[in-house]
């Protein structure tokens, strides 16, 4: 059944692989930037340093897709996501190393979240891309879907689980045993499956041009489709725009909501409630999308439409559920931009091209500095509501400028080029029916 591609896509021995190693990235992730965040509000107090944690994650970002993506498509995805995971394991041990032998030195530890960072970014053009050389492309949206669904999983219950063992335990020790479930999750990266178009593409492609030569050939594959260009547009609008308001969150439980701490872990963790709803929606229902131009607009759109009233209230429950309204949406948002992106892309550029779609996550980072700049001169409600009417203008006009994206059609692969379900998998040079 249709409705049910999502348990179909489970069924994927290689996908469940892959499945596997994107809730252990989200765990150490979330695990990291929490302990880390306690280490340093614990031995400095300071709320710059404290904020310089999740800075010190989310910059590297900018570069890690993209070098990630050009690696993935030179060498090959399961062999870039089994280093990446090698070397989170190895950087987690140092971190530990650090905490035991010399603690109270932070400025250790943000370097090496810097390279847990680029390390933990690489791998993710990889690993959905990989999903796209193995899952048949009329269930791909629920595949990445599922995806996210299980990064936001594990965002939330990560911090959860490791805010109550550092009640118990030393930092050092959850580091280490992050280390041990990285080692455990580098036996479990599939080889390329035993399928024509999805191992020729998953083994990467002839080293022939140079690494430089082949990281911006991924900006060529975006020139060249105006489909492209438009989903990247969107995203960069998305980004910079769309989100504002988890920036201004602890502005607004303070000042606008009179609230504590409690107040501001509530708001931080309904967004991400949301998304959860979401992402299981595209999950059971991405299949039935005919025209995900049109899915990816009005998605985006409503976000910004419900940002203004978002930015505008004064009344916790309303802005609560509009919260949960934007997770929901940007989820479907970004399965359908992630699905037409795979779709519209060559297999042996795929990484790529997702690569250079995570570099517009970093362009969040401008937008959170003009929404705190508005809100530091005019008041909070603007610097939520200014951007989100702006983004709407921007997202119209991309519309009305665009046919392709209106049309939603695919025009490199269609549904007739899947590539065959894997008959067998490879872990660590053994075979698995």
């Amino acid at each position: 059944m249709q409705s049910f591609a999502v348990i179909t896509v489970l069924q994927n021995p290689v996908f469940r692989r892959l499945w596997c190693l994107t809730m252990v990235g989200g765990l150490s992730i979330g695990a990291t930037l929490t302990t880390l965040g306690w280490v340093v509000v614990e031995e400095s107090g300071s709320p710059l340093l404290v904020s310089l944690v999740l800075v010190s994650f989310l910059g590297p970002q900018i570069f890690a897709g993209a070098i990630g993506g050009a690696l993935a498509d030179r060498f090959g995805r399961p062999r870039l996501i089994r280093l990446g995971t090698a070397a989170r394991a190895v950087l987690s041990i140092v971190m530990a190393l650090f905490l035991f032998v010399v603690p109270g030195e932070l400025y250790p530890l943000f370097l090496i979240n810097v390279f847990s960072s680029l390390t933990s970014g690489a791998t993710i053009p990889a690993r959905r891309a990989f999903m796209a050389d193995i899952v048949p492309t009329r269930q791909l949206a629920s595949a990445l879907a599922l995806d996210e669904f299980a990064v936001t999983l594990m965002f939330i219950i990560g911090p959860v689980v490791t805010g109550t063992l550092l009640v118990f335990i030393d930092p050092g020790f959850i580091f280490l045993t992050l280390a041990m479930i990285s080692m455990v999750a580098v036996v479990v990266v599939p080889n390329a499956p035993e399928s024509g178009v999805a191992r020729s593409a998953t083994l990467g492609s002839p080293v022939r041009d140079s690494f430089i030569h082949q990281l911006f050939a991924g900006f060529g594959y975006i020139r060249r489709s105006r489909l492209l260009m438009a989903v990247i547009a969107i995203s960069l609008t998305a980004e910079m725009l769309a989100f504002n308001y988890m920036i201004l969150v602890p502005v607004f439980a303070k000042e606008v909501f009179e609230g504590g701490s409690v107040l501001l872990g509530l708001l931080n963790g309904t967004m991400p409630a949301g998304e959860l709803i979401g992402s299981a929606t595209m999950a059971f229902l991405a299949v039935r999308v005919s025209r995900p131009g049109r899915v990816l607009v009005i998605s985006i759109a409503a976000t910004f439409a419900i940002g203004i009233p978002l930015g505008a209230s004064s009344w916790l429950p309303l802005t609560l559920v509009l919260l949960v309204a934007i997770g929901a949406l940007a989820q479907v948002f970004f399965v359908t931009a992630s699905t037409m992106l795979l779709r519209e892309t060559p297999p042996e550029a795929r990484a790529r091209v997702l690569g250079l779609q995570q570099v517009t996550w970093g362009v969040g980072a401008l937008g959170g500095l003009v929404s705190g700049a508005i809100a530091s001169t005019l008041n909070p409600h603007l610097g939520v509501m200014i951007p989100s009417a702006l983004g709407f203008v921007v997202i119209v006009a991309i519309y009305a400028l665009s046919p392709e994206l209106r049309e939603g059609r695919y025009t490199f692969l269609s549904d007739d080029l899947e590539p065959e379900p894997p008959d067998r998998i490879v872990v660590s040079g053994q075979s698995s029916d």
